[in-house]
């Protein structure tokens, strides 16, 4: 399976909170790492840029606030989750970054001479059956709750990348929305807590916008969805990819965030 859910335990009260990580995992299937035209030196320079490095962690331990997790548990080399399925919808697609990747971060070649049949292959193993059962947890919570908020979390570099917009501030934490599925007054009460602890904090930049599913995307306003992506610099080297003296603090800060989010939820 390409995906992990994991519920709240039965003895925590389950809300309608979802915690999404899409971009942390590093792991290639052996199937998939033929068409990825990089040596060995050049894929983990790739990988080192371009996962969302311990978000798993950092996100992933907080079903204790009846919280449900939804992970990807494949790097999104192979298959990004995020991105519109087709390329014409996919703003992302002309920097060779829609749902399946062609280009590097860099902007040379990660895919070459990939056919229409190749990518819709990995298209029906990877990423329909990974969309499926996202909208159906989102379509249980609905069901259960009468709402929904979704949780993405991410993370970035310090420097903006050669395919990103080098002119963005590059905050502590960012806070991304879509207005259509914004939750109304969260976004405050987290940039407030922000302040208090000492982080400086921004929205929709340098990154913009946050997951809903397709069938629900600016569709049905009880789905609501918030992306925090935080700096890289404040908990892990970059040139390393290892984790630095700051990593417990931002994993206190990033819990007492969702915490924040769940209480919102229970108002």
């Amino acid at each position: 399976m390409n995906y992990e859910v994991i519920s709240a335990p039965p003895s925590i009260e389950r809300n309608p909170v979802i915690l999404h990580v899409p971009h942390s995992s590093t792991y290639i299937p052996i199937e998939y790492r033929d068409q990825l035209c990089l040596d060995y030196e050049g894929l983990n320079a790739e990988l080192l840029a371009m996962t969302d490095w311990f978000t798993d962690d950092i996100f992933g331990h907080y079903s204790s606030c009846g919280a449900t997790l939804f992970i990807n548990r494949v790097s999104r080399l192979v298959m990004d989750p995020e991105r519109f399925p087709d390329d014409i919808d996919e703003p992302m697609s002309s920097k060779g970054m829609g749902a399946i990747y062609t280009k590097t971060s860099q902007g040379g070649e990660l895919r070459r001479d990939f056919s229409v049949i190749k990518r819709q292959s990995v298209m029906d193993k990877l990423y329909w059956p990974y969309s499926k059962a996202f909208h159906n947890l989102v379509t249980e919570q609905l069901n259960r709750f009468d709402k929904c908020i979704i949780i993405d979390g991410h993370s970035f570099a310090s420097t903006a990348l050669p395919y990103e917009d080098e002119n963005l501030i590059r905050p502590d934490i960012c806070f991304g929305y879509e207005s259509t599925h914004e939750p109304t007054g969260l976004v405050d009460i987290l940039e407030q807590f922000c302040r208090r602890e000492g982080f400086v904090s921004a929205q929709n930049q340098p990154f913009a916008g946050s997951y809903v599913p397709s069938d629900y995307f600016q569709k049905d306003e009880r789905v609501t969805s918030i992306m925090i992506e935080i700096n890289r610099s404040l908990y892990m080297d970059e040139t390393s990819g290892t984790k630095s003296a700051g990593y417990d603090q931002l994993k206190v800060l990033v819990g007492k965030l969702i915490e924040l989010a769940c209480s919102y939820q229970r108002v």
